[in-house]
């Protein structure tokens, strides 16, 4: 005798965005509806009659649950539930609900809660970047002034002073108009982005270009896509937001003692994408990947803050500012690392409504 549930429901279940499984006191699947197929990326021909264990490889997990359900004999739900499939991590909520049935024992469900992560994510970072980047103008506008006042009294100063002190008042020149670039580098992102059509290849070849003669010791490696469509947007902006994090890598790079030093340059075009509350019809993604030591994940979340920096001689406004920059034209950076393979990955939007 087939399951009433999928005689009588199975066309409601086949409908859900939810993963449904069922399994029996063996735990064996007895069915396995669409969006499980999606979520365990493994088609119900291969898993009907299989054990749970070809799906969820932490089967003592599984247990503890079941158990659990049994005593409270009531689903017993878990948010934010970790589980590994196909050797990635992905994050749902996890319910088991006890169902005694000729052919079935339990209904387990599945939520799969990365995308709603990653909009809470970037809700957070939108908020974080909006009083940082507040914050960092007033602070280059308190700054700017008397900076131009030190800078115009040390020239004056000049034909006043003796020879040898002459050199101490260079290098208070010279500190000033530093001080003076990163003051402009911290306003600039507020001016509006002046957007044309550009290939992003010439502007990530211009970039390799420049860091290739700069990091010899380091291999460049581009994997393109050549039929990428030009892409409206302020060149120097884009330029410069992909040219810092490339730069960091490179820099990480250097550091370590890798005895292979790659940096691999990835362009892409992606379809049907969400951020920022919005379903993009197409991105080109430009991912910048390296080999170095990674980044700690306790660290990783302060990256994009201004004035972070693991580097003694690191300002901490690189990370910002690319984000800032592409912020400006509606994408975002995402970034995943681990020892021997970091990735942060920009996504820029195709369409023409940029605004």
């Amino acid at each position: 005798m087939a399951p009433p549930i999928k005689e009588q429901i199975n066309n409601d279940l086949e409908q859900l965005a939810t993963a449904i499984v069922l399994i029996d006191n063996n735990f064996h699947i007895k069915y396995f509806n669409a969006s499980a197929e999606i979520l365990f990326e493994i088609s119900t021909n291969k898993v009907i009659n299989k054990s749970v264990a070809c799906i969820f490889e932490d089967l003592e997990y599984l247990k503890y649950r079941i158990k659990k359900s049994n005593e409270r004999s009531s689903p017993y739900k878990e948010h934010e539930c970790q589980i590994l499939i196909k050797k990635k991590v992905k994050t749902v909520t996890f319910t088991v609900t006890p169902h005694q049935d000729i052919d079935y024992a339990y209904i387990l469900e599945f939520v799969e809660m990365d995308q709603v992560l990653q909009v809470a994510k970037e809700e957070r970072m939108m908020l974080q970047q909006k009083a940082n980047t507040e914050l960092l103008r007033n602070l280059a506008h308190e700054i700017r002034n008397p900076l131009g006042g030190i800078k115009g009294a040390a020239q004056l100063l000049m034909d006043e002073v003796d020879k040898s002190v002459i050199e101490y008042i260079d290098v208070i020149i010279t500190e000033s108009d530093r001080l003076q670039k990163l003051m402009d580098s911290l306003l600039s992102p507020h001016r509006f982005p002046q957007f044309v059509e550009n290939n992003i290849h010439e502007i990530t070849e211009k970039i390799r270009s420049t860091l290739n003669n700069q990091y010899a010791k380091i291999n460049f490696i581009r994997d393109y896509d050549i039929s990428l469509p030009t892409i409206l947007c302020d060149k120097d902006k884009i330029y410069q937001a992909i040219f810092n994090i490339t730069k960091n890598a490179c820099e990480a790079l250097e550091d370590s003692n890798q005895e292979e030093k790659n940096i691999t340059i990835i362009t892409r075009a992606e379809r049907k994408v969400i951020f920022h509350k919005k379903l993009h019809r197409t991105v080109i993604n430009v991912s910048i990947k390296d080999n170095g030591p990674g980044i700690p994940t306790d660290k990783i979340e302060e990256i994009f803050f201004p004035l972070v920096s693991s580097k003694d001689y690191g300002t901490g406004l690189g990370l910002p500012l690319s984000q800032n920059f592409v912020t400006l034209h509606n994408g975002i950076i995402d970034v995943s690392s681990e020892k021997g393979d970091t990735t942060f990955k920009i996504l820029l939007p195709i369409e023409k409504d940029i605004s």
